[in-house]
């Protein structure tokens, strides 16, 4: 009976909150990897950018996400999830309408500055919501369902921009029509957010009274009821000083390297085996394709792997092979296949470590908070990395990019295995605490 009242709240949310969360992160996502598309169809010709400069201006969102990321968190449980996230919406929409009228290169590495200030909070913000509302057995399969909004943007942007960059105007250039219409769109869907998010389920107006007062007792007892609580500074610093779940989210680090290298590179790494920039550009979807499969499938693999630890080192040994397999040859089906693997392994990651870092150290709603704030910013940071290692000079092959991907893999493998070992022990001083003292909080692994 109650797990049917859980199923039925849990859809409930699901048709309100969750959707719009994933269409306004698909928007987020294709905002950002635009500029992989646009360096296709003429970007750093018309803006006279040689060498690295494209790199630069790919590492220079990175810089302005990061500046203000880690404690977003704390702003958005004063201000609120209704009125900051749409904010932040509008604001990262108006900046990618901008990146279509800018003339010079220095004008677009202003506007990747600004992106990414822009978009800074937005993902932790909704990862933290999620966590308000829904029980720590269903949040892993519903912040994979969020970062579907990944794959589910490369699948759309590549065939969007190449329609896109099909369309001969006299003064509007094609690269420019991607960043236009792009931000146009987010702008138009991000006003909805006045409406439809709500704050936490404790003053949720689409809830029923009865629905209200069951989530609310039941994230009471789970001792995750975060959204009307205040944050405690001391158990902030608690959770920002443990080592596990900075190892935790190392994981994070290592296999967002791989997903971002598929969301702005792949469309490069196509046109240089060879096919045209309309061809890469429909075909980048392809390794996205099954990343969007792996993230459906994510809970399965958790359930089918035995633990979030296994089904991690899945995903990253499935990057592995891949970035192997790109950096060892230079033949075109194999390098495809390769691409794939790592579009697969790094979009089921995205689906499986994200969740379990927040449910694993849902102790309190601060640890909830640095917990979601953490795997931002960790896999935010890879971006430093990703942005830096596939460079032209490189071509076709890339096999330095290829190997630190691989090497990051590595990483993220051996990250899981300490983190599981950490937690078993953790959790066996638990048990040995007295009755009185024991609140059932245990690590999931």
């Amino acid at each position: 009976m109650r797990a049917g009242i859980i199923e039925k709240y849990c859809r409930k949310v699901d048709r309100r909150i969750l959707l719009y969360a994933v269409c306004l992160c698909i928007l987020n996502q294709s905002d950002r990897g635009s500029i992989g598309v646009a360096k296709v169809v003429g970007l750093e010709k018309d803006l006279g950018m040689e060498h690295n400069d494209f790199n630069i201006a790919a590492t220079l969102f990175t810089v302005g996400y990061l500046s203000l990321e880690f404690f977003s968190n704390f702003v958005l449980k004063k201000v609120g999830a209704s009125r900051l996230l749409p904010t932040l919406g509008i604001l990262w929409g108006i900046v990618c309408t901008l990146q279509g009228v800018i003339k010079t290169k220095t004008q677009l590495f202003v506007m990747r500055v600004l992106l990414g200030m822009s978009e800074c909070g937005f993902t932790a913000g909704m990862l933290l919501i999620i966590s308000f509302y829904y029980p720590k057995s269903k949040l892993t399969a519903r912040v994979g369902f969020f970062y579907l909004s990944s794959p589910i943007a490369n699948c759309l942007s590549g065939p969007l921009a190449s329609a896109l960059s099909h369309i001969n105007h006299p003064t509007i250039k094609r690269w420019q029509w991607v960043f236009l219409l792009e931000g146009i769109i987010t702008i138009v869907v991000s006003l909805f957010g006045y409406f439809i998010l709500q704050d936490h389920p404790e003053k949720c107006t689409f809830l029923t009274h009865e629905e209200k007062r069951f989530i609310i007792d039941y994230k009471r007892k789970e001792r995750t009821l975060g959204g009307s609580e205040k944050l405690s500074m001391n158990e902030t610093k608690e959770a920002l000083m443990d080592w596990q779940l900075w190892c935790q989210t190392l994981a994070t680090l290592a296999i967002c390297s791989a997903g971002n290298s598929v969301t702005v590179f792949a469309p490069e790494l196509i046109n240089e085996l060879g096919f045209t920039a309309a061809q890469a550009q429909a075909m980048s979807a392809l390794p996205s394709v099954f990343g969007a499969v792996a993230i459906l499938f994510a809970g399965r693999i958790v359930r089918w792997c035995g633990g979030h630890w296994r089904a991690g080192i899945l995903s990253c040994a499935t990057a592995l092979v891949g970035s192997l397999l790109m950096a060892c040859t230079l033949n075109v089906p194999v390098r495809i296949v390769g691409l794939c693997l790592v579009g697969t392994g790094g979009n089921a990651g995205l689906g499986i470590l994200p969740g379990w870092n927040i449910s694993a150290n849902s102790k309190t709603v601060a640890h909830s908070a640095v917990a979601s704030g953490m795997t931002v910013f960790m896999g935010s940071s890879s971006s430093f990395i990703s942005s830096n290692i596939f460079l032209n000079s490189d071509a076709p092959r890339f096999i330095i990019g290829h190997m630190v991907n691989a090497s990051l893999m590595v990483v993220g493998i051996c990250a899981c295995v300490i983190v599981r070992i950490s937690m078993g022990k953790r959790n066996r001083r638990l048990d040995l605490q007295p009755k009185e003292l024991d609140d059932g909080f245990r690590y999931m692994y």
